[in-house]
């Protein structure tokens, strides 16, 4: 097999970063300061007045969200339809992912008698598995992304070692940073836990008092400028084809994963038109090479 390695393209660069803190350090505030936001709120934000305000006045809009499936929906929209949105913010993650791991132990609880539901962590597999897909699609993404968690206690071998962010690190694993917003003093600071941007290193600590004003002169104003491109995702016909073609040359299950895994995509439905297509092509010629 030949190699396919090439001279990699660089592409257009976007701020995505997982913020954690713990509670009333300005998560909030920082999320609201940044300009044309799609907002999605999964802790009651318009309770509170001037947030409500700095929205409306950084021309942003919001929606109400608290199920992590209908999370990773808005975000399939962004994705395939055109908009006016620069950046996208989840405040927070935390409350989906701990509401699903509540219910998730109350079910398995009640089909095991004198269980709790939390042996071996069982609860949080599927927020686990959600937050890993939406976490993919936040990485396709062409949009600025600012996702918030709480902030836990940190264990190694029963110790106390630091502070960490209470999600799934796969998300962390799907963004450009992670900062860790801490108060000190009257003074609010971020500290660099990941960062694969040369413009903040790891082990760095900002001033973030200004919050959107201090990301726009590091990072400059272009990216939270510029224009998002979507994706226009498979159509019905397609993967109705698609999945025709793949019964009638007997493709493996396996295979379609591999070919999902290559497309980023958790299913046939959220392959681009493009991709898909592929798929389609290369199947029609192996039944015309059969039929040869």
């Amino acid at each position: 097999m030949a190699l396919r390695a090439k001279k990699p393209e660089v592409s257009k660069a976007r701020f995505k970063a997982l913020v954690y803190a713990n509670t009333g350090v300005g998560k909030t505030h920082f999320c609201c300061s940044f300009p044309e936001t799609y907002y999605i709120d999964s802790e009651n934000l318009t309770h509170y007045p001037h947030l409500v305000q700095m929205i409306i006045d950084n021309n942003g809009e919001h929606v109400e969200i608290r199920e992590l499936t209908d999370i990773i929906k808005e975000v399939k929209e962004l994705l395939s339809v055109k908009h006016r949105f620069k950046t996208l913010v989840i405040d927070s993650l935390s409350f989906p992912c701990g509401l699903l791991a509540n219910l998730e132990a109350d079910r398995l609880a009640a089909k095991s008698a004198g269980s709790e539901g939390t042996e071996f962590g069982a609860n949080l597999a599927k927020a686990k598995r959600l937050t890993l897909h939406l976490g993919i699609l936040l990485s396709r993404l062409d949009m600025n992304v600012i996702v918030t968690a709480h902030e836990k206690t940190r264990y190694v071998n029963g110790a106390e070692v630091g502070k960490t962010y209470d999600i799934n690190e796969k998300m962390a694993y799907s963004l450009g940073t992670v900062l860790h917003l801490r108060q000190q003093g009257n003074s609010k600071k971020a500290f660099i836990e990941k960062s694969r941007y040369p413009q903040v290193k790891l082990g760095e600590m900002i001033d973030f008092q200004n919050g959107f004003e201090t990301i726009r002169e590091i990072f400059g104003e272009d990216i939270f400028k510029d224009e998002s491109l979507t994706e226009e995702l498979a159509t019905i016909d397609q993967i109705a084809e698609c999945k025709r073609l793949i019964q009638l040359c007997n493709i493996s299950d396996e295979t379609v994963q591999k070919w999902c895994i290559k497309a980023e995509a958790q299913s046939l439905d959220e392959m681009n038109t493009k991709i898909i297509q592929k798929c389609i092509d290369a199947l029609k010629n192996q039944l015309q090479g059969e039929a040869a």
